[in-house]
Protein backbone atom coordinates (compact mmCIF):
# COMPACT_ATOMS: atom_id res chain seq x y z
CA UNK A 1 0.00 0.00 0.00
CA UNK A 2 2.20 2.34 1.15
CA UNK A 3 4.36 2.13 -2.28
CA UNK A 4 1.03 2.62 -4.44
CA UNK A 5 0.89 5.74 -2.50
CA UNK A 6 4.98 6.53 -3.09
CA UNK A 7 4.24 5.83 -7.01
CA UNK A 8 1.23 7.86 -6.99
CA UNK A 9 2.74 10.62 -5.47
CA UNK A 10 6.07 10.50 -7.85
CA UNK A 11 3.92 10.36 -10.52
CA UNK A 12 1.65 13.64 -9.22
CA UNK A 13 4.70 15.14 -9.03
CA UNK A 14 5.98 14.84 -12.21
CA UNK A 15 2.62 16.07 -13.74
CA UNK A 16 2.74 19.32 -11.29
CA UNK A 17 6.25 19.81 -12.96
CA UNK A 18 4.54 20.69 -16.18
CA UNK A 19 2.61 23.35 -14.27
CA UNK A 20 4.65 26.69 -14.07
CA UNK A 21 2.91 27.86 -11.03
CA UNK A 22 3.29 24.61 -8.86
CA UNK A 23 7.30 24.56 -9.90
CA UNK A 24 7.73 28.52 -9.13
CA UNK A 25 5.25 27.69 -5.42
CA UNK A 26 8.17 25.07 -4.77
CA UNK A 27 10.89 27.02 -5.21
CA UNK A 28 9.56 29.97 -3.45
CA UNK A 29 8.51 27.82 -0.21
CA UNK A 30 11.33 24.90 -0.62
CA UNK A 31 8.13 22.72 0.39
CA UNK A 32 6.92 20.27 -2.25
CA UNK A 33 4.40 20.97 -4.84
CA UNK A 34 2.69 17.24 -4.29
CA UNK A 35 1.97 18.65 -0.54
CA UNK A 36 1.07 22.08 -1.28
CA UNK A 37 -1.13 21.35 -3.78
CA UNK A 38 -2.71 18.19 -2.20
CA UNK A 39 -2.97 20.04 0.49
CA UNK A 40 -4.82 22.54 -1.07
CA UNK A 41 -6.99 20.38 -2.96
CA UNK A 42 -7.70 18.08 0.31
CA UNK A 43 -9.01 21.50 2.12
CA UNK A 44 -11.59 22.27 -1.24
CA UNK A 45 -12.73 18.81 -0.55
CA UNK A 46 -13.32 19.70 2.97
CA UNK A 47 -15.00 22.87 2.04
CA UNK A 48 -17.08 21.51 -0.36
CA UNK A 49 -18.00 18.45 1.81
CA UNK A 50 -19.02 20.32 4.41
CA UNK A 51 -20.78 23.12 2.66
CA UNK A 52 -18.49 25.80 3.20
CA UNK A 53 -19.01 27.42 -0.20
CA UNK A 54 -20.02 24.61 -1.91
CA UNK A 55 -21.63 26.73 -4.41
CA UNK A 56 -18.94 28.66 -5.25
CA UNK A 57 -16.40 26.40 -5.07
CA UNK A 58 -18.39 23.90 -7.48
CA UNK A 59 -18.68 26.81 -10.05
CA UNK A 60 -15.40 27.79 -9.90
CA UNK A 61 -13.79 23.87 -10.54
CA UNK A 62 -17.13 23.80 -13.49
CA UNK A 63 -15.54 27.10 -15.30
CA UNK A 64 -12.10 27.90 -14.29
CA UNK A 65 -10.32 25.01 -15.77
CA UNK A 66 -12.25 24.33 -18.29
CA UNK A 67 -12.32 27.39 -19.55
CA UNK A 68 -8.86 27.80 -19.71
CA UNK A 69 -8.25 24.26 -21.67
CA UNK A 70 -10.98 25.95 -23.58
CA UNK A 71 -8.02 28.54 -24.56
CA UNK A 72 -5.71 26.31 -25.21
CA UNK A 73 -8.04 24.43 -27.48
CA UNK A 74 -8.80 27.20 -29.59
CA UNK A 75 -5.05 28.22 -29.64
CA UNK A 76 -4.16 24.36 -30.81
CA UNK A 77 -4.09 23.25 -34.22
CA UNK A 78 -6.16 20.20 -33.27
CA UNK A 79 -9.61 19.39 -33.69
CA UNK A 80 -10.14 16.63 -31.54
CA UNK A 81 -9.79 19.62 -28.46
CA UNK A 82 -11.83 21.32 -29.64
CA UNK A 83 -14.79 18.91 -30.00
CA UNK A 84 -14.17 17.90 -26.66
CA UNK A 85 -14.39 21.13 -24.75
CA UNK A 86 -17.21 21.99 -27.19
CA UNK A 87 -19.14 18.61 -25.86
CA UNK A 88 -17.83 19.74 -22.25
CA UNK A 89 -19.56 22.99 -22.73
CA UNK A 90 -22.99 21.71 -24.23
CA UNK A 91 -23.55 19.25 -21.45
CA UNK A 92 -22.30 21.49 -18.91
CA UNK A 93 -24.69 24.17 -19.70
CA UNK A 94 -27.64 22.01 -20.10
CA UNK A 95 -26.93 20.57 -16.21
CA UNK A 96 -26.97 24.18 -15.29
CA UNK A 97 -30.32 25.23 -16.62
CA UNK A 98 -31.54 21.69 -14.84
CA UNK A 99 -29.82 23.05 -12.06
CA UNK A 100 -31.58 26.29 -11.56
CA UNK A 101 -35.08 24.80 -12.19
CA UNK A 102 -34.66 22.59 -9.70
CA UNK A 103 -32.65 24.32 -7.31
CA UNK A 104 -35.11 24.00 -4.58
CA UNK A 105 -35.07 20.41 -4.00
CA UNK A 106 -31.19 19.67 -5.37
CA UNK A 107 -30.26 21.71 -2.02
CA UNK A 108 -32.25 19.56 0.24
CA UNK A 109 -30.04 16.97 -0.86
CA UNK A 110 -27.08 16.06 1.43
CA UNK A 111 -23.51 16.46 0.10
CA UNK A 112 -25.30 17.76 -3.10
CA UNK A 113 -21.98 19.96 -3.65
CA UNK A 114 -20.04 17.00 -2.95
CA UNK A 115 -21.90 15.28 -5.56
CA UNK A 116 -22.07 18.21 -7.78
CA UNK A 117 -18.35 18.52 -7.47
CA UNK A 118 -18.07 14.54 -8.26
CA UNK A 119 -19.54 15.08 -11.33
CA UNK A 120 -17.50 17.69 -12.51
CA UNK A 121 -14.28 15.95 -12.30
CA UNK A 122 -16.12 12.90 -14.05
CA UNK A 123 -17.11 15.33 -17.12
CA UNK A 124 -13.72 17.79 -16.76
CA UNK A 125 -11.00 14.73 -16.56
CA UNK A 126 -9.73 13.08 -19.90
CA UNK A 127 -9.59 9.97 -18.11
CA UNK A 128 -13.28 9.50 -18.00
CA UNK A 129 -14.30 11.53 -20.50
CA UNK A 130 -17.82 11.74 -18.73
CA UNK A 131 -18.68 14.63 -20.90
CA UNK A 132 -18.45 12.66 -23.94
CA UNK A 133 -20.75 9.88 -22.60
CA UNK A 134 -23.42 11.93 -21.32
CA UNK A 135 -23.38 13.75 -24.19
CA UNK A 136 -23.78 10.29 -26.42
CA UNK A 137 -25.84 9.01 -24.29
CA UNK A 138 -28.86 11.25 -23.57
CA UNK A 139 -28.38 14.91 -24.89
CA UNK A 140 -27.53 14.14 -28.30
CA UNK A 141 -30.20 11.74 -28.77
CA UNK A 142 -32.78 14.11 -27.37
CA UNK A 143 -31.56 17.33 -29.32
CA UNK A 144 -31.24 15.63 -32.35
CA UNK A 145 -35.05 13.88 -32.18
CA UNK A 146 -36.15 17.85 -30.98
CA UNK A 147 -34.03 20.00 -33.59
CA UNK A 148 -36.82 20.82 -35.27
CA UNK A 149 -39.33 21.95 -32.40
CA UNK A 150 -36.05 23.63 -30.98
CA UNK A 151 -35.52 25.41 -33.94
CA UNK A 152 -38.65 26.69 -34.30
CA UNK A 153 -38.93 28.07 -31.03
CA UNK A 154 -35.29 29.60 -31.68
CA UNK A 155 -37.02 31.12 -34.73
CA UNK A 156 -40.16 32.37 -33.44
CA UNK A 157 -37.83 34.12 -30.60
CA UNK A 158 -35.74 35.57 -32.93
CA UNK A 159 -38.49 36.99 -34.83
CA UNK A 160 -39.78 38.47 -31.60
CA UNK A 161 -36.62 40.15 -30.58
CA UNK A 162 -36.22 42.18 -33.65
CA UNK A 163 -39.43 43.55 -33.10
CA UNK A 164 -38.84 44.67 -29.75
CA UNK A 165 -35.79 45.77 -31.16
CA UNK A 166 -37.04 47.34 -34.09
CA UNK A 167 -39.95 49.00 -32.02
CA UNK A 168 -37.59 50.15 -28.95
CA UNK A 169 -35.17 51.88 -31.67
CA UNK A 170 -37.93 53.68 -33.44
CA UNK A 171 -38.73 57.57 -33.47
CA UNK A 172 -41.53 58.32 -30.50
CA UNK A 173 -44.36 59.89 -32.07
CA UNK A 174 -45.74 62.26 -30.20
Amino acid sequence: MADKIQQFLKQFDIELSKVPLAVELERRTQFPKTYSVGGFLGFTAVLIFFNIWGSLLTNLIGFLYPAYASFKAIESTSKTDDTQWLTYWTVFGFLNVLEFFSDALMYWIPFYFTFKAALLLYLILPQFRGAEFLYGKFLRPYLLSNEKVVDGSFGKLKTKAAEVAGEASAPKQD
